[in-house]
């Protein structure tokens, strides 16, 4: 029987480095690879600066076919996340990513996690929307300011360029080109044999919220924290909050700014969800959740969930319970 399938045959180079991630550069081949057990769709390809084998972050080396020179020109190219600030700091792809960013052919640009940054250096994500891990936020903002960080978003797609946020969204977006690719059967099934979700409502605030806090370590905003999840139905004005931990109101202001990037109210506000989300994890109502976390009321709890995470807490308790 002749082979009916007429779809381009996809050829992705993997472009790595020292440090990488190693799951930001095996999540998505594994996914790619995966759709094509079902329908031949890819080929793939891992290069380096100097042709030699690099090192990820857990240790484990990564041998690869090549060198950079040896790009295919009508390949899409997959820029990992990871030890990026060596990278960003030589500017060793960016000639590379100019010159693939001008391409006028349909094949992409795909960044995992942090790996957006290395694009963001060369200049191609000037003026269009992009997303990374949220640890990198403020970082992004503040050195690529002509970029729009959508850094919420699992994953952005700006013409050809396709950006992810934190680690395993690099999954979810593999599974989007390959539904666009190869279509939805394809993309089901390989979700159902990755177990993972073919779609995730929400963006990664529903994930880093309690982390970003933890970041603060043993700060007057940690001890004050620790406060308000003691009492989280408590009337936390900027007042209150600067009162206990001992500060200005000015100063409390800055040092949430610089500490974790937030103003008080939604300080507060995040607290009382990482609450929340723990009551419901554990078959509290949505009702009990409410009151346990300081929200009062379901339909504040609704919407401070809607608000941050782009989900509901029903949804929520389907996803993570």
């Amino acid at each position: 029987m002749p082979n009916t399938y007429t779809h381009k045959i996809r050829c992705i180079d993997a472009i790595v480095y020292d440090g990488i991630n190693l799951l930001d550069l095996a999540g998505p081949m594994q996914a790619f690879w995966t759709a094509g057990t079902y329908r031949p769709g890819y080929q793939f390809r891992v290069l380096s600066a100097d042709g030699k084998p690099v090192e990820t972050q857990p240790g484990i080396k990564v041998a690869v076919d090549g060198e950079l020179a040896q790009w295919n020109k009508e390949a899409d190219l997959l820029i990992p996340g990871g030890m990026v600030d060596q990278e960003i700091s030589a500017g060793t792809f960016t000639p590379l990513l100019k010159e693939a960013a001008l391409r006028k052919s349909d094949t992409r640009i795909i960044s995992i996690c942090s790996g957006a940054l290395i694009l963001a250096q060369a200049g191609i994500l000037d003026g269009k929307q992009a997303s990374t891990h949220w640890s990198r936020a403020s970082m992004a903002q503040a050195s690529y300011p002509g970029v729009d960080w959508e850094i919420n978003k699992l994953f952005v797609q700006s013409g050809n360029i396709y950006t992810s946020a934190g680690v395993t969204a690099g999954i979810d977006l593999a599974l989007h080109l390959i539904e666009s690719d190869l279509g939805s059967a394809v993309s089901l099934k390989t979700a159902q044999e990755l177990v993972v979700y073919l779609r995730r409502n929400g963006g990664q605030a529903q994930f880093s919220a309690a982390l970003s806090l933890q970041a603060a370590g043993q700060s007057n905003i940690a001890k004050l924290s620790e406060l308000i999840l003691s009492q989280p139905a408590a009337n936390w004005t900027i007042e209150k909050m600067a009162q206990s931990s001992g500060v200005s109101t000015r100063t409390l202001h800055r040092r949430l700014k610089e500490d974790i990037g937030t103003t008080p109210a939604l300080f507060v506000e995040n607290l009382r969800l990482d609450i929340a989300r723990s009551a419901l994890l554990k078959q509290t109502s949505i009702k009990q959740a409410a009151h346990l976390s300081g929200f009062g009321h379901i339909q504040n709890l609704r919407r401070a969930f809607q608000r941050n995470f782009g989900i509901t807490p029903t949804e929520y308790v389907e996803r993570f319970s």
